[in-house]
């Protein structure tokens, strides 16, 4: 292999990283976004549950988990009402891990609601599978976008996720999920989008 060919494969590679941050930072601020959504939900659900307030808790999950869904797609839900269609011109990388998260997403939106159609949800377990899948997630981001605190992230809600099922049959776990949400989900958004290295790519 020469030497351009060398120089050529590693500008690559910083292109493709540089893509990926690009991407996460652009998307920080929806991890803020449902992070803190999702953990008010978790938190009124507690509450409702201790007999604290009276509310509803389908009516509160959905209105904490669709806004967070329009506000993620307020880009393509802007695109259509446009009649534009900008998704090819969207660097590879942006799209992969766009797809990784939206996939992640509508894996666990659909879940939950068959899960709260059925009354299933009250098993508990489901709070753990969202930990798994959630840290599957922030560990494929986190090699995609070359953020090594990212599979720390990771690592972290695969313990939760050990946790969270321990106290399955428990309100506590209303209050771990709580925990686990703000804190790997809305922070590490609020760091991504603090320390974003260059102009966001959408």
């Amino acid at each position: 292999m020469t030497d351009d060919a060398v120089r050529e494969d590693i500008a690559f590679i910083r292109r493709v990283i540089e893509e990926g941050r690009g991407y996460a930072s652009a998307r920080s601020p929806d991890l803020v976004v449902w992070g803190i959504a999702i953990t008010v939900a978790y938190l009124g659900n507690y509450a409702a549950i201790r007999g604290w307030w009276s509310i509803d808790s389908n009516w509160l999950w959905a209105l904490c988990t669709g806004a967070p869904w329009i506000y993620s797609m307020r880009r393509p839900i802007r695109r259509f009402l446009s009649g534009t269609s900008d998704c090819s011109a969207r660097p590879p990388m942006g799209r992969a891990l766009g797809m990784i998260w939206i996939g992640c997403g509508i894996v666990l939106s659909t879940l939950a609601l068959a899960l709260t159609y059925t009354g299933e949800i009250r098993a508990g377990w489901f709070s753990a599978v969202t930990a798994a899948i959630i840290g599957l997630a922030f560990f494929a981001s986190s090699y995609l976008c070359n953020l090594a605190w990212m599979r720390w992230v990771a690592v972290a809600w695969w313990v939760g996720e050990l946790v969270a099922y321990a106290f399955r049959h428990r309100p506590e776990v209303l209050l771990i999920s709580a925990g686990l949400t703000f804190l790997l989900l809305a922070v590490p958004g609020a760091v991504l989008l603090y320390t974003r290295p260059s102009p966001a790519v959408a």
